[in-house]
Formats: C-alpha cells, structure tokens, sequence
C-alpha cells in the first residue's frame, strides 16, 4: 500500500523570487525561501500539505477493498519489485497463535520486475483523515517508501511518485520464503477479525484477472491454486 502528496497546479515555485507563488501561503511566505528560521520553513511547509493531494498505491486488499474516500484511481505497475506472501498477520487474517500470510513487496535482483495495482488519488481535505486511517490500518509492521508509480494508459498522465507500504524484513511480522506446500497449508487455515486468510488470497487473484489480464504473478496464482485445492478439503 501507498501514500504520497503531489502539489496542485496552483502550487508554483517561483526560482527568480524565492517564493511559493500559491495565492493562499504566498502573503505568509513572501520572504526568502532558503531564510534560516527553520519555524518558518515548517509553517510553510505544513501550509502546503493542506492545499496538495495524497497517491495510495494498493497491491493487495487495497486492490479490492477500498474504505476511504478518493478522487480517482489508475492501474499501473511499479518497477523493481515482486509481491510475496511473506508477511505475517496476526489481527485481520490470523490470530498470534495461527498467524496468516498477506502480500509484502519485496526488492527484486531484477530491476524490470513489475507489481500491478492501483493509486488511488485522494482530495486534499481528505488526505489527513486518510492517512490517518492507513496509519492504523498498515500497522502491522509496514514501513514506507517512495517509488515511480507507471499508469496502464499514459495519455493523460505521466509516471510519478508515489510512497506505500511494506513490510520489511526486519520488522516482527515478517515471516519470509517457506514452499508453496507450507504457504498453502498455512493460508488454508488462517483467520482473523477480517475474515479468512483463503478469502484475500483469492479476493486479489480474482482482482489482477479483471484489472490486468494476463498478467504475469506466477507466486500469486500458483498458489491460490494450491489453497482452492486445500480448501476443497476443509
């Protein structure tokens, strides 16, 4: 998952004066921009937090289960990156005792690798309210970070950045690599307050399917074939 804030058109720095030419923070800011009063710079730079928008990159229950308010949303990829089932969930897909396997984006050796999603644009005057609730919701052992994010349809829009979630290898919910066998078993039987481990699993493989066919995430399909196995069986 993901959250960034881009400036809106009327957000223009101006490099002759040194100032932001915003018709709301410029009468604040006028003076110079490089001014060492560092209250000044934080003032400033809180003024334009409340006047930009925030991206979510979503490559997992984001994907399919989007509970904020937002403006717009594009499918597109990221670069460098594969998504694994390698993160452990204790609170929405398992239990502390039986924790489930939710998805995690992990540093690819290749750096063409691709993870399809999708960014969702938020207004500005929701973006406090949004992040505070992804703040919460991504607790579990996420950290963020700034990446390119590349729109299916580049007619109207150009890559840009954006920041999301993931979950480190060094955070205590990490489980990391095991087999598909181990992967399957444990996704099978897992669940928390939000439901059933299987259920994400399949919820984001059907999802892929409809916003990208046939894209290439041979981790995520081969083993929602596994756990459909399995479940056949529970």
């Amino acid at each position: 998952m993901e959250i960034s804030q881009k400036a809106t058109s009327n957000e223009k720095y101006n490099k002759g004066s040194k100032s932001f030419a915003n018709v709301d923070c410029q009468e604040e800011f006028r003076g110079p921009f490089l001014e060492e009063q560092q209250h000044h710079f934080q003032q400033l730079v809180t003024c334009l937090r409340s006047h930009t928008d925030m991206w979510v990159f979503g490559y997992g229950s984001l994907i399919w289960k989007v509970d904020f308010p937002y403006k717009s949303k594009l499918v597109g990829y990221i670069k460098g990156y594969v998504r694994r089932f390698w993160q452990g969930s204790e609170d929405h897909r398992g239990v502390p005792e039986k924790p489930g396997r939710v998805v995690t984006l992990v540093q690819s050796d290749n750096p063409e690798a691709i993870v399809w999603g999708v960014a969702y644009e938020i207004a500005s005057e929701d973006a406090e309210s949004v992040r505070n609730h992804l703040d919460y919701r991504e607790k579990g052992g996420y950290k963020s970070v700034t990446v390119q994010f590349h729109p299916i349809s580049t007619e109207n829009k150009s890559p840009f950045e954006l920041t999301l979630y993931i979950g480190t290898e060094d955070n205590p919910f990490f489980l990391g690599p095991a087999s598909m066998d181990e992967m399957a078993k444990q996704i099978a039987e897992a669940e928390g307050r939000s439901g059933r481990n299987r259920d994400y699993l399949f919820n984001l493989a059907d999802a892929m399917r409809t916003l990208v066919p046939g894209a290439d995430d041979v981790h995520l399909f081969q083993l929602e074939a596994k756990v459909r196995h399995l479940s056949t069986h529970i």
